[in-house]
């Protein structure tokens, strides 16, 4: 029986099973491999073939060539049967693929399973050129770079090994490029994909400058493809259709291939208005409900401002549920509960009510307050047992309520006031009892005491074992000696040194690192115990540097400035009497036997310099 069969075929697939009868094998043992190709090609009807070299098949890599609908190519292949032995490693690493239309083919190398070896680039080539046959794709054709790209990568290959999974373009046809309809893409509205229903209620889109706020695409025809199996890509006409909308000059047209985006000129929000489309700053309410607006999310920076007025006695401004954040909000009227406004300047010429959440980036005005706000600086003509959280705070008449802030100016104080200071706090007048001030160092995320603490416990525990592992160290050192020097003799004369020995002076050496290593872990905690200490003595000498001014010097009863010492952790506290008259009260560091004291210090003047901050504005 022959070993191999060789024959002219156009499918050698459809040869197996004769070939396996001709070798007496089983058909799933029969292989081949792709002695040569030929290849020829006509165009239309015409009955002559025309024959074209492999090294001419670049002649279909112009589009122009392989897009004429009347190509056909057909190829033959010379091929050698032979009984396969043992698994195909090659073709277990190989897979092909192809896109939807069969534009691209390509093929993906597991080169993790692969050894190099000087036949291994014949090898990739054979296998690839069988799995192309049995998809009935033609070889060499539209290949471009491929072969070379394949050199490339075994050529890596056999210098350093791949250890991952290889992707290369086989052969690629041509795309249909699809028509292109007219329509207008509202890239603004894309913000507001991720909104709550609640969020995309108002319709106001804030923008910033320089952001594509629309896409107007123009009709455009697409053009033809074809797959590399040479079946046509047809494609549809557009769509007829006409787009009617036109732009201010805040939106920047600028044109593109196929397309006109339209670009944001300031910041905004998007206004449109019978398909006319702007960028305006300015909202105007009468009044806002939840129903109506929901939740506003027009941002901080982006240059929106709302002004909302309704003046009235019997209904809110701004309604329950509402939120709103913007970069100006000017409120003419009421702020009801279980509300949410916040903005960079905030202005409400009316009342809040106790469960309405304020917050004000810069700065915030607010006739008369009963909620809660934080800002940067707050000013308030009336305080009712609101609550506010801000740097500086600046109420005309305070009829109670709980205040923290770096810096607090109240011109009448009344009754029931609780206010915590980092720096400075100024009363004009009291008239009112049951008033407590409270100087407490601002950064108390840490808690210095417990820190302080644990490093100082750790230390002591490092500087025992320093000690006794010294004290070790310092025992053994001579008879260390002794035995290097009994080392050094059996060396001289040749001798086996005992495992004894050896095993001494390694367990010295260990010892010796284990003290190096704690000595160094101790002087680090010391470090860090060194650097908290600092960072709490200056916190401390901030607290320290505030004051309190009463600049009537008139007091109520009931009435108390308390400081918070971090060390010694204890309160030093001034409490009022009505007889009294002191305008200054803060602390000052005393030293008494070489030691350094914090005390209480009232004065009935003070520096004016203390109050240089109020003059920069006025409540």
């Amino acid at each position: 029986m022959p070993e191999t069969v060789t024959i002219n075929t156009q499918n050698p697939y459809k040869d197996i099973f004769n070939v396996a009868k001709k070798l007496d094998i089983k058909v799933e043992e029969v292989d081949f491999n792709v002695l040569s190709f030929d290849t020829h090609y006509r165009f239309g009807t015409t009955p002559q073939w025309e024959e074209i070299s492999e090294k001419d098949l670049a002649f279909f890599e112009k589009d122009e060539v392989f897009l004429k609908e009347d190509l056909h190519i057909q190829q033959n292949y010379k091929v050698k049967f032979f009984q396969r032995k043992g698994i195909d490693e090659v073709s277990n690493a190989i897979r092909l693929s192809a896109n939807k239309n069969i534009t691209r083919i390509v093929v993906q190398i597991d080169f993790t399973k692969l050894k190099y070896h000087d036949n291994l680039i014949l090898d990739l080539i054979q296998t690839i050129y069988k799995k192309l046959i049995k998809l009935k794709f033609f070889l060499g054709i539209r290949f471009f770079d491929f072969k070379q790209n394949l050199f490339n990568t075994v050529a890596k290959h056999q210098h350093t090994p791949i250890n991952e999974k290889i992707q290369l373009i086989v052969a690629r046809g041509i795309d249909l490029v699809p028509s292109q309809s007219e329509r207008l893409i509202l890239f603004y509205k894309e913000k507001v994909q991720d909104y709550t229903l609640d969020e995309k209620l108002s319709g106001i889109i804030a923008v910033n400058e320089n952001e594509t706020i629309l896409r107007h695409i123009q009709q455009k025809d697409g053009s033809p493809g074809k797959s590399l199996n040479l079946h046509f890509l047809k494609v549809a006409k557009p769509a007829e259709s006409k787009t009617n909308f036109s732009c201010s000059e805040n939106l920047k047209p600028i044109q593109n291939d196929g397309y006109v985006d339209y670009v944001s000129q300031k910041k905004g929000y998007v206004a449109e208005n019978a398909n006319n489309f702007d960028i305006a700053n300015t909202i105007d309410f009468g009044s806002v409900d939840f129903k109506t607006v929901g939740i506003i999310k027009a941002g901080l920076d982006k240059n929106v401002k709302i002004n909302i007025r309704l003046l009235s006695d019997m209904q809110d401004a701004v309604n329950s549920g509402v939120g709103i954040e913007c970069e100006e909000l000017n409120v003419a009227g009421s702020v009801a509960g279980n509300t949410n406004l916040r903005a960079s300047k905030l202005n409400i010429d009316g009342t809040t009510h106790t469960k309405a959440k304020l917050y004000a980036k810069n700065e915030a005005y607010i006739k008369t307050h009963r909620g809660y706000i934080e800002g940067d600086i707050v000013n308030i003509d009336l305080l009712e047992n609101g609550t506010i959280k801000a740097r500086i705070v600046k109420i005309k008449k305070s009829l109670g309520g709980n205040i923290i802030a770096d810096k607090i100016y109240i011109d009448t104080l009344t009754h029931n006031n609780f206010c915590t200071f980092f720096e400075n706090a100024v009363v004009e007048k009291f008239e009112g009892e049951n008033n407590k001030f409270h100087a407490k160092i601002k950064t108390q995320e840490k808690n210095y005491e417990q820190i302080l603490t644990k490093l100082h416990d750790e230390i002591l525990k490092l500087n025992k074992r320093c000690l006794i592992l010294k004290q070790n160290l310092l025992a053994n050192k001579s008879n260390i000696i002794t035995i290097q020097k009994k080392m050094q003799e059996l060396q001289t004369f040749k001798q086996e040194i005992p495992i004894q020995y050896k095993k001494i002076l390694r367990d010295y050496q260990l010892l010796k690192k284990d003290f190096i290593k704690t000595q160094s872990d101790e002087k680090a905690l010391l470090e860090e115990k060194n650097k908290f200490y600092d960072e709490f003595k200056s916190l401390q000498d901030e607290l320290v540097k505030a004051t309190f001014i009463n600049k009537s010097g008139k007091w109520s009863e009931m009435c108390e400035v308390r400081f918070s010492l971090l060390e010694p952790k204890e309160d030093i506290f001034y409490a009022s009497s009505a007889n009294e008259n002191f305008k200054y009260i803060g602390l000052k560091k005393q030293e008494m036997d070489n030691q350094e004291f914090i005390v209480l210090e009232k004065s009935v003047e003070y520096e004016e310099e203390v109050l240089s901050w109020l003059s920069q504005s006025k409540a």
